[in-house]
């Protein structure tokens, strides 16, 4: 009877790591999915197989499970005032002096006219830093140094 009470304990600790576990797994898909999202109006396919089949996994992924549901409706239900920001969004804030990702991001959300709270601002500064980083992968704009002290501008054109 003496080891009841350490064998409790040792599957409520258990039990929390197994939740905090969850969340994290939770998090990362959402995390995942904005990710794809960003990538898939950055890069739209010419042909609608593409799209279908895209739109086909996605939707799979974005299946929850009991306790995903019981996680959002604790939280509210929340949903997103964060408008989309596809593939023109990003190059019209840009200017041909080089400037940082965090004006870039002050940039966007002075276009989006809306007050953002911390989850809206993490998503958008991530469909920022992927779209950014597309873009000067594919020469659209112009890109300088690395890391964070990475500058971005647009690419000039000569005529």
């Amino acid at each position: 009877m003496a080891n009841l009470g350490p064998a409790a304990k040792a599957v409520e600790q258990e039990l929390m790591h197994a939740r905090q576990g969850m969340e994290y797994y939770a998090k990362l898909v959402e995390n995942l999915e904005g990710v794809l999202e960003t990538l898939t109006t950055i890069d739209t396919p010419a042909t609608g197989a593409r799209t279908k089949a895209r739109t086909a996994s996605t939707s799979k992924a974005k299946g929850k499970t009991a306790n995903q549901s019981k996680t959002a409706a604790s939280k509210g239900g929340k949903r997103s005032k964060l408008p989309p920001t596809g593939k023109d969004f990003w190059p019209t804030l840009l200017t041909d002096t080089p400037q940082p990702a965090s004006e870039v991001f002050k940039a966007a959300i002075n276009a989006l006219g809306i007050k953002l709270d911390a989850d809206d601002r993490k998503k958008l500064t991530q469909r920022m830093s992927n779209a950014l980083s597309v873009m000067a992968k594919n020469g659209e704009i112009k890109a300088e140094g690395s890391a964070r002290a990475r500058l971005y501008s647009k690419k000039t054109v000569i005529h």
